[in-house]
């Protein structure tokens, strides 16, 4: 019998060490870790990805795209991004039904559309089984959409408007969700305009604790309030 080389036995070994992980895409499975986390995210314009890399780092969670088929780019695809988010529509999407059986901790990133969660992310919550899953979801735009929600109802009808509007999509999106059997422990939002990529990390790095125990993570410390 021929020994293998030294060498090859030691390229074999980096190359090993070297390999990222892979999130499991296919049927095969394995048990359910309570303290592992999967972060799903789309990105049109790659502001989402930031917040995914921000949130990746601080938590050591693994990582999936979610890819659309649909040509998005430019002033054309924001139009029609926009226009088939206000008509509710649905996206072929890669994967279009990611194995989430190692995990009890999902983040979802989606930027908003028209109001709205984006619609590869609302077809790939419309598709995937989230049962017993712990949810906290992160959403994205130009504008900070929760800064009607303190509004009464004693205040000028634009910003009335807005915020039962806005209550309206986020019962929706947390309708999805629970519609999917997930837990749904939290929604945060990150807004966007005018900032740079590394302020973009850090807005969204202040909500680390609130996510810690939003999973009940060991590492969570007890006097942050979960925002949900």
């Amino acid at each position: 019998m021929k020994k293998t080389p030294i060498i090859l036995t030691y390229v074999a070994i980096a190359l090993t060490v070297a390999m990222p992980a892979v999130v499991p895409t296919g049927a095969q499975a394995g048990d359910e870790d309570p303290e592992k986390t999967l972060i799903m995210y789309y990105s049109r314009t790659g502001k989402s990805s930031v917040v995914g890399d921000a949130l990746q780092k601080e938590l050591k969670a693994d990582v999936l795209e979610i890819r659309d088929t649909q040509n998005r780019s430019g002033t054309i695809g924001f139009w029609r991004s926009a226009l088939d988010s206000y008509l509710d529509r649905y996206a072929d999407i890669e994967p279009s039904k990611p194995d989430l059986s190692k995990y009890a901790n999902i983040i979802i990133i989606s930027p908003i559309w028209n109001w709205n969660i984006c619609v590869p992310i609302r077809t790939l919550i419309s598709r995937t089984d989230m049962s017993g899953k712990k949810l906290v979801v992160f959403t994205t735009a130009n504008i900070d959409i929760k800064k009607y929600e303190p509004y009464g109802d004693d205040a000028p009808f634009v910003k009335r408007f807005f915020r039962d509007y806005l209550r309206k999509k986020s019962k929706a999106m947390r309708d999805l969700a629970s519609a999917s059997g997930a837990d749904i422990r939290g929604h945060f939002h990150v807004a966007t305009k005018d900032i740079t990529e590394d302020q973009i990390r850090q807005d969204t790095i202040q909500y680390i604790q609130q996510v810690l125990c939003a999973f009940s993570l060991p590492s969570c410390v007890t006097s942050f309030v979960v925002s949900r």
